[in-house]
């Protein structure tokens, strides 16, 4: 049995800008784990809001790979054990857990999703992404996209009242507002949510950074949109303080690090009367593969990231008019 790291190089159809900064690509990497039954891939989307980059991934599953045996994991358990010798991060975790995970079902002789009694994978209808964007580009950014059902849109403090307002011109989709943690004043985010009056604004994810959780809660009481915590939940969520501060929660599994508690924090959103978006980094269609398993558990689909790569290069999920499916 061999796993090992694949650097892939990944162009971007647009320049990727958030609150927080931009890129026109980006470096992830393929797990590759090579057994005596067949080979199964994964993926690991590094995220420098929670301090990953390409070097420090790998130096990571060099110094794990060097104090593991993994010849024997051979059940769910010794997989977790495993994973626990250092800590990791999340997309690392991911992506030798959910590679793992595939080998275990096979050896089971089940798919992945029952082998985890989740759902039969179903096509979703995902959104689509739009990133920072100069107003004047906006028509033409959106000329394409009439086949989605929803927009995402990525928004910051300094423009995003003219975005929103120039984008309602050319569409009357139901529009998720992503903020990135743009906003650093209550107040502040106030006046920008008296602008969208009328804007079929279906939610709005993280206006804050996650350490303002008194401004949340506040803003939980005023607001009449519904709110969504995205870098406020990685891989263990606080219930009982997140349902003051949010309407519902995006699990990504490169944040979580883990199908399994996925999963969990899934059940327990539900349990507290939240509600759940699946989402995701920009990965190719191999996380994406692993995202979709998640369809049937959540009321919000957010798996458009492979759509904004040039050439994905493995065609394991397919997009038509604006739904997703397993190839």
């Amino acid at each position: 049995m061999r796993i090992w790291l694949e650097k892939i190089h990944l162009d971007l159809k647009v320049n990727w800008k958030l609150s927080r900064n931009q890129t026109t690509f980006k470096k992830n990497f393929i797990v590759h784990l090579e057994t005596g039954i067949g080979n199964f891939r994964s993926e690991i989307a590094p995220n420098s809001r929670y301090g990953e980059t390409a070097e420090s991934i790998e130096d990571q599953f060099v110094s794990w790979a060097t104090q593991v045996d993994i010849e024997s994991i051979k059940s769910i358990p010794a997989l977790v054990e495993i994973l626990s010798k250092i800590k990791l991060f999340h997309s690392l975790s991911f992506g030798i857990e959910s590679a793992f995970m595939s080998y275990l079902a096979a050896l089971n002789n089940q798919s992945l999703s029952t082998y985890l009694s989740l759902p039969k994978p179903i096509s979703v209808a995902t959104s689509f992404s739009m990133p920072i964007t100069p107003v004047g580009e906006i028509k033409d950014y959106l000329a394409p996209l009439t086949r989605f059902k929803s927009l995402k849109i990525k928004v910051d403090a300094d423009t995003g009242a003219e975005m929103l307002q120039e984008i309602r011109k050319h569409s009357n989709v139901p529009l998720r507002v992503d903020a990135n943690e743009g906003w650093k004043d209550l107040d502040q985010f106030m006046r920008f949510q008296e602008t969208l009056k009328g804007m079929n604004i279906e939610l709005i994810e993280q206006p804050f950074p996650s350490s303002m959780v008194n401004e949340y809660k506040e803003l939980k009481k005023k607001t009449p949109y519904k709110l969504l915590a995205d870098e406020s939940i990685e891989d263990v969520g606080d219930f009982s303080e997140l349902s003051q501060q949010f309407h519902a929660v995006n699990i990504k599994l490169m944040k979580t690090g883990s199908l399994l508690k996925a999963k969990e924090l899934l059940l327990d959103a539900k349990n507290h009367n939240m509600t759940a978006m699946m989402g995701c980094m920009i990965e190719t269609t191999i996380g994406i593969s692993y995202g979709m398993l998640f369809g049937g558990m959540v009321e919000y689909v957010d798996l458009d990231g492979f759509l904004l790569i040039k050439d994905e290069p493995f065609k394991l999920v397919s997009e038509a008019d604006g739904v997703l499916s397993l190839n």
